[in-house]
């Protein structure tokens, strides 16, 4: 039996089934999530579905259900677009008979008992494995299913600027539009903003060369009081205002937060896989894109130097 249909007998084998994600949800994080809950309460309507986790200003119009310890018995946790323990929202999710993992990015888990692991990097976004998925399984896709699960596929992408495998993500791209999502009034709700709030993002305009021209911005807690913005739209928000340089072929952006005691990196590249470095510091995501929660300062000195290494080595094997 392939991964796929092994899935499918567990979704219809429990009754009772709670979805998570990662926290500090991106959209490709509430998109997989949200969507998989949709089709779910569409195609098993007997079924008792809930979806957990934080919610940001990322989350659209999703909402989250407010369940106890108790509901946890005898249900199946689905946990779409993470693998690693300190990034799932909520976590309860060992309270639950079963684990199924659904994840597009290289990590592997460490998560204990998981009946099923997912993994797909060849897969764009977690929100295109679920497409995928539901065409395999001939689900029935609502309207609203189609738009959070086309917002995922959009927005994880870069609006199909990241790709892995084009020709498949551009092909579950228009099987999920033929449920007519809802794109004009989602790409209001990512891509504009307040007057006010795109004033404010001058204060990060600038930034800091390494010698090798690793772009870097570092967000100290000042910073984010002074401007007024939350911490998801500074953090992951903020780190493609250094995008599209030519000399530049790394980006990151830290930015502190007091709350958890950690330093949060986010990093991009154009052409140069730099994975391996977020996942040496505790982090992952993809090649091109991905991140770390980082101790300290110093811990953020160390990464550049990485970088820069990683640049050095590019530069070599080009020549």
């Amino acid at each position: 039996m392939n991964i796929k249909k092994e899935i499918l007998k567990k979704i219809e084998e429990y009754n009772k089934i709670i979805i998570h994600r990662h926290s500090r949800p991106d959209m490709d994080a509430i998109g997989s999530q949200y969507g998989l809950y949709l089709l779910l309460k569409e195609n098993y309507p007997q079924k008792e579905v809930y979806v957990v986790g934080d919610l940001n200003q990322m989350s659209y119009k999703a909402q989250m259900d407010e369940i106890s310890d108790d509901m946890y018995k005898d249900a199946l946790v689905i946990i779409t677009d993470v693998s690693v323990t300190r990034m799932i929202s909520d976590d309860r999710y060992p309270l639950g008979k079963e684990i199924v993992i659904i994840d597009h990015h290289q990590n592997d888990t460490d998560v204990e008992n998981v009946s099923i692991f997912y993994k797909d990097p060849t897969f764009a976004s977690a929100a295109e494995m679920i497409v995928d998925l539901a065409r395999e399984f001939e689900f029935k896709i609502t309207q609203e299913a189609a738009t959070y699960l086309y917002g995922g596929m959009v927005t994880d992408t870069g609006r199909f600027l990241y790709l892995n495998n084009p020709s498949k993500t551009f092909e579950l791209a228009s099987y999920i539009t033929s449920f007519n999502p809802d794109i004009q009034p989602f790409y209001d709700f990512i891509y504009t903003e307040p007057l006010q709030k795109r004033k404010t993002k001058q204060i990060f305009q600038n930034f800091e060369l390494t010698d090798h021209n690793v772009a870097y911005r570092k967000n100290d807690q000042k910073v984010i009081e002074e401007s007024g913005l939350d911490f998801h739209s500074i953090s992951r928000g903020m780190v493609n205002q250094m995008a599209g340089i030519i000399e530049v072929p790394i980006w990151a952006n830290f930015t502190e937060d007091v709350e958890h005691n950690v330093i949060v990196g986010e990093f991009r590249s154009r052409g140069i896989v730099i994975v391996d470095i977020a996942k040496k510091y505790g982090g992952g995501g993809h090649n091109h894109a991905c991140g770390a929660s980082l101790k300290d300062w110093n811990e953020v000195e160390d990464i550049l130097k990485d970088f820069d290494e990683r640049v050095v080595e590019n530069e070599k094997n080009i020549k």
